[in-house]
């Protein structure tokens, strides 16, 4: 079924936003907007913006925002075309192509016939755990710290010897080949056995809940394999395997990263500490749909796989493959040699706190590690170690990076960077949309109903060190209580918005002197010392009359003779703003570039404070350092809602 790009935008462009909001949640009218209390965070103050005009909505505290549909795919948990379908039997529009979607089930009569199965057998396994023959399994559990609670969350089940599984699922009614097609049982000779005998069986579910299949582990020592999956089937796939997403994809969200963890024990142990943003994909490798999924909820991965050989080789070649897919990934450095599940049972939440908030890019990460395991005093062993690096240092697309990771692996083995640079190869070629959480339909163009990223973006490459974002476009409410989740996501998209914005200045201010004095004026507001000194030395090359503008070669030959850092800085913006296809701004388009610079160095400002509240042991200070907090919250509201465009509307 195809729907057209044009009819989804009629029913953008017909329907009202808060009425169909407002047929979800409470809404109240504030101003020109409207607000709520959120319904994908626990949410006690209204933190939900919505737009009429702009027909968008945004919650200032998990992040989540879109347009009409997004929330209604949202809030239901549906189907782009199924909340479409909503949204149009709402709003009496009709739709020739979606006329099948309500009558037509999103899975097969046969795969739902196995989640039937699944979920009857899950629920009589977990059952099973209560009764004497699971003895020795509720003391393995116990052992490792299994919780009462988290046996009921994760619907965790005993599986015993010669279980009459079989018999039990004909008499609720599942028919003989359907039992069969579940993958749950063998034939040894006239019998039916579950193949999860003698067994703790761990429910797997898919994105919305339904049991795909299940997880056995062994708990009496000697017993192989340890582990036991379900056999592929029509729902299980191994390529597929998300462990905890379900649960996890909300705290995800407004964490603004997900951890990947090597199997589901480790999941239940990191919830067990107050980390939910954890998601195990069991042994399999990354795929494409792990990338699809998760970039849904965040860009920003971080892996924690097991701390030993095979687990650093794991992690390395899921970092690569995320890297080649532009996903901001970085590796946890685990040097325990523990897997995150005996961390926790050992008590070392901390340690595993501290691990996650230092995790490294895959390139430092892979130098710190294997610099301790070479002698880089050995020819032979320095050359094994370069070309580890370098195939890390080939997967990295980002110049700044790569130039930078030479140009340490250079100084470490005393090797001319030009000869390591022959062995980086070019990262690959994707497409810039490759992970982008829109809904493909066929024969037509990707739809994106995010909102509108400023203009001269759509010039610019996606980096991760030069990036603008439009999280800063809805007002904030003066009443909104600052989250430290919120703080923390906005300053990654503040601190990309603030690099973009200081090259743009420098890069007007090469092309032209018209705005010489203004630059000149707020010199001190820039954040990075690099451009700061940049900035110095073209105006002073304008003063005495030896530059006139509009030659970026002359600058950076400049630079190149004097300094190769600032020279390698001038480069990386020409590359990301295409200093050749730009024109001179407006002076109120330089100002708006300040009003970013200030703004994260605002937010910065806050998040140190948060921190030092955080940490704060005292009464007196704690409550002195709230005050302060307050303030500096209530002051960059103040100054964040004063708005600022920071591109040219002006032609």
């Amino acid at each position: 079924m195809a729907i057209s790009r044009n009819e989804i935008d009629n029913i953008l462009n017909q329907v009202n936003i808060v009425d169909i909001i407002g047929k979800y949640i409470d809404i109240q009218k504030k101003g020109r907007n409207y607000i709520a209390v959120c319904p994908f965070h626990d949410d006690s103050d209204p933190s939900l913006s919505i737009s009429q005009d702009k027909k968008i909505f945004k919650c200032f505290v998990c992040g989540v925002g879109g347009n009409v549909i997004t929330f209604v795919e949202e809030f239901n948990n549906v189907t782009f075309l199924k909340a479409i379908s909503l949204i149009a039997k709402d709003a009496n529009i009709s739709i020739a192509g979606l006329k099948l979607v309500d009558d037509k089930p999103k899975y097969s009569s046969a795969a739902q016939k196995i989640f039937d199965i699944n979920n009857d057998a899950a629920k009589f396994f977990n059952g099973l755990l209560i009764t004497k023959t699971a003895k020795l399994a509720k003391q393995y559990l116990e052992k490792r710290n299994i919780k009462p609670n988290e046996i009921n969350k994760f619907l965790i089940g005993f599986v015993p010897k010669n279980i009459e599984l079989y018999n039990i699922l004909l008499k609720k009614g599942h028919q003989e080949n359907d039992i069969i097609a579940s993958g749950l049982f063998y034939t040894k000779g006239v019998n039916n056995r579950c193949v999860f005998e003698n067994r703790i069986v761990f429910p797997i579910t898919d994105d919305e809940q339904n049991i795909i299949g299940f997880s056995g582990r062994a708990f009496i020592d000697g017993e192989e394999p340890k582990y036991k999956n379900s056999s592929e089937n029509l729902v299980f796939k191994k390529s597929h395997l998300a462990y905890n997403f379900a649960n996890a994809r909300k705290d995800i969200r407004i964490n603004d990263e997900v951890i990947i963890l090597e199997g589901f024990m480790d999941v239940i142990s990191l919830e067990r500490i107050d980390i939910h943003n954890s998601v195990a994909i069991m042994g399999t490798s990354f795929t494409d749909y792990h990338v699809k999924l998760f970039s849904k909820f965040t860009k920003n991965f971080k892996l924690f796989l097991d701390g030993d050989d095979p687990g650093i080789k794991a992690a390395l070649k899921a970092a690569k493959f995320l890297m080649d897919k532009r996903i901001n990934v970085q590796i946890i450095y685990n040097n325990t040699y523990k897997d995150p599940d005996e961390l926790v049972v050992e008590g070392n939440a901390n340690l595993i706190k501290e691990m996650i908030k230092k995790a490294l890019s895959p390139i430092d990460f892979v130098i710190n590690y294997y610099q301790k395991k070479y002698d880089l005093q050995n020819s032979w062993e320095i050359k094994e170690f370069i070309d580890i690096v370098t195939d890390v240092i080939s997967h990295e697309s980002s110049e700044i990076l790569r130039e930078s990771s030479i140009e340490r692996l250079s100084k470490l083995t005393n090797i001319d960077k030009e000869v390591i640079k022959k062995q980086v190869k070019e990262p690959l070629k994707v497409n810039d949309n490759v992970n982008e959480a829109v809904e493909y339909v066929q024969n037509y163009e990707p739809i994106d109903f995010e909102n509108a990223i400023p203009d001269f973006n759509k010039f610019i490459p996606r980096d991760k060190d030069f990036y603008i974002d439009d999280y800063y476009e809805e007002k904030i409410p003066s009443d909104v209580k600052l989250e430290e989740s919120y703080i923390k996501r906005t300053l990654k998209l503040a601190k990309r918005t603030k690099n973009l914005a200081e090259a743009s200045i420098v890069l007007s201010l090469i092309k032209s002197d018209i705005h010489l004095n203004i630059i000149e004026k707020n010199i001190n507001k820039f954040d990075s010392a690099s451009c700061k000194i940049i900035v110095k030395r073209i105006i002073e090359e304008y003063r005495s009359n030896n530059y006139i503008g509009n030659d970026y070669e002359a600058i950076e030959n400049i630079f190149e003779k004097t300094n190769q850092h600032y020279y390698n800085v001038l480069k990386k913006m020409k590359k990301v703003l295409f200093l050749e296809h730009s024109k001179v701004v407006s002076q109120k388009a330089i100002e708006d570039m300040f009003y970013q610079i200030e703004l994260y160095k605002q937010l910065d400002e806050l998040s140190k404070k948060a921190e030092e509240l955080k940490k704060a042991t005292d009464q007196f200070i704690k409550k002195e350092l709230a005050e302060n907090f307050e303030l500096l919250s209530k002051n960059y509201i103040k100054f964040r809602n004063k708005g600022g465009t920071y591109y040219d509307n002006e032609s």
